[in-house]
């Protein structure tokens, strides 16, 4: 499912068109808001069964990417997060959210699926960041979640204890004192009968839950933030045949405030622009060059277009992205001597806008 907004263009301005976003812009998000609404769900977050008995990391991930382009393949998303029988890590998780054509995958839970270059769904990879603490960061949670930013965390299964489990938060309540998940477990351990695809928990046991750390690392509360480059786009100009139009793209790879914005600097980024038919750039070049971005940084790019004979349900596209690199240590196998070598990768991430005429 792709979140895509297009706004039809008026004779003389066009709307601000977004790439996949929903009430707010990841692009705006600071520090916690004091006029945080009460209560939030994020809709349309489609709910995803795990295949395996480890597959909630995959299955929790195939959400999140459902939600923002095309759903991705569990067993291919497995395969790039290095699942085994130990589950997946959160570095794989992060690094799965960078994955592009530029990376094959490491893994081979499904040896047959295992992607060479890129998803077969997506060829570019997400802003892709892993947080933790040993603070409870619900603000920070429901900050996110207030701009429609779905948060894979891994926590316990029960609130107690009974081993790591992931799930994607999608909703908070002041008022009642929950926060909503979905679970790709595919049944409430809260309500035995009636599952509906969303579980709440109350903050007390949330947090307790949550208070989780896997093996080898330091702080608990686990998150998971992974979304596209915000891209908006805007025409100015009588959009008819034979006029000349400026076409201009506000570009961003998001960063929430709380989030190191040092790791993942995006290089050699660069905005396209895919025009229809019979029109012409008159000025600027189809690819332009933004130079380095780092997470949170912002660019723009303007260029002036002559429309085709045919403007009326036309489309332009624009899309963003650059390179980023990482790493990935060892992953362990559960009950045996095999692992998953560690490893560095580099991908090309971004987002895309597409604006009707």
């Amino acid at each position: 499912m792709k979140k895509m907004i297009s706004y039809l263009i008026s004779a003389v301005i066009c709307l601000v068109v977004m790439a996949p976003m929903a009430s707010s812009s990841v692009a705006d998000i600071g520090e916690p808001s004091e006029k945080l609404p009460t209560s939030h769900m994020i809709e349309n977050v489609p709910f995803h069964k795990q295949l395996t008995g480890v597959l909630c990391g995959a299955g929790s991930l195939e959400m999140v990417f459902d939600y923002w382009g095309p759903d991705i393949d569990q067993k291919e998303v497995a395969d790039v997060a290095r699942t085994s029988s130990s589950g997946t890590y959160t570095y794989d998780i992060v690094r799965t959210g960078h994955f592009s054509y530029l990376s094959s995958a490491m893994g081979y839970y499904f040896p047959h699926d295992a992607p060479e270059a890129g998803f077969t769904e997506r060829a570019i990879g997400y802003a892709s960041f892993g947080y933790s603490s040993d603070e409870f960061w619900l603000d920070e949670l429901k900050t996110l979640i207030a701009n429609d930013i779905p948060v894979i965390v891994l926590m316990n299964y029960y609130p107690d204890g009974g081993g790591g489990h992931y799930r994607v938060v999608i909703g908070y309540d002041d008022i009642a004192g929950e926060v909503w998940f979905i679970d790709t477990w595919g049944r409430d351990i809260m309500r035995p009968s009636g599952f509906t695809g969303i579980i709440s928990w109350s903050y007390e046991d949330f947090q307790s839950g949550w208070n989780y750390a896997e093996y080898g690392t330091e702080h608990p509360y686990f998150g998971a933030i992974i979304m596209p480059w915000t891209v908006e786009v805007s025409v100015l100009g009588n959009a008819k045949p034979g006029s000349s139009i400026t076409v201009n793209a506000d570009i961003t790879y998001p960063c929430p405030w709380f989030v190191d914005s040092s790791l993942f600097p995006a290089s050699d980024a660069i905005a396209s622009i895919s025009l229809p038919e019979g029109f012409t750039l008159k000025s600027g070049s189809a690819e332009a060059s933004l130079g380095d971005m780092s997470a949170g940084s912002s660019a723009s790019v303007t260029w002036k277009v002559k429309c085709g004979s045919t403007v009326s349900g036309e489309s332009i596209s624009v899309s963003a992205g650059g390179i980023v690199y990482g790493s990935v240590p060892d992953a362990q196998w559960a009950g045996n001597k095999n692992y998953y070598p560690a490893y560095d990768y580099m991908d090309m991430i971004g987002g895309e806008a597409t604006v009707l005429l």
